[in-house]
């Protein structure tokens, strides 16, 4: 059976490496070292009209999140060196890809564990993974059991991780 898990972690260095290149232009773009939220979003949305302005302001949030944007009150700056960054001729972020972004299931079951347990990332990742090879069940099943063992109440997810399994 092909490891989900691998295939998971591929899906979201994509998704990390397209942040990436889009926190890199608009930064590159606009000369600045950081700027307001405002006027981040506001680039994609009305300068670039790439998103909308609620989709702009999902990048900022899904960015601070994967630790590629630092905010402090309502300045953003990248957690990187932006102009190491090769941004590719005609490159364009679209609706489509926070879409896919927001849509990852396990990554919302990490998320919630994560904030119920207090446990860190590393430490989650690593447990759900361990479930998955000595069990050999998809990483959202083994997200779901390592919740449901430390007392994190994951019902919401249950028929979303039903429907994978029998669409997979």
């Amino acid at each position: 059976m092909e490891n989900l898990f691998i295939r998971w972690k591929n899906k979201e260095i994509r998704m990390i490496e397209e942040l990436k290149k889009l926190i890199a232009f608009i930064f590159q773009r606009s000369g600045k070292e950081k700027m307001s939220e405002k006027e981040f979003y506001m680039s994609l949305s009305f300068e670039l009209g790439w998103l909308t302005p609620g989709e702009g302001m999902k990048v900022i949030e899904k960015a601070v999140e994967k630790n590629l944007l630092v905010k402090e009150n309502d300045i953003i700056y990248p957690a990187f060196d932006c102009k190491n960054v090769e941004i590719p001729l005609g490159f364009k972020f679209d609706g489509d890809k926070l879409k896919e972004m927001e849509k990852d299931l396990f990554s919302r079951i990490i998320d919630k564990i994560i904030v119920k347990s207090k446990l860190g990332e590393k430490k989650v990742k690593k447990e759900i993974e361990n479930i998955e090879k000595n069990l050999n069940v998809y990483p959202e099943v083994a997200g779901i059991f390592f919740a449901k063992k430390i007392g994190v109440e994951v019902e919401e997810f249950l028929e979303e991780v039903k429907n994978l399994i029998k669409n997979l």
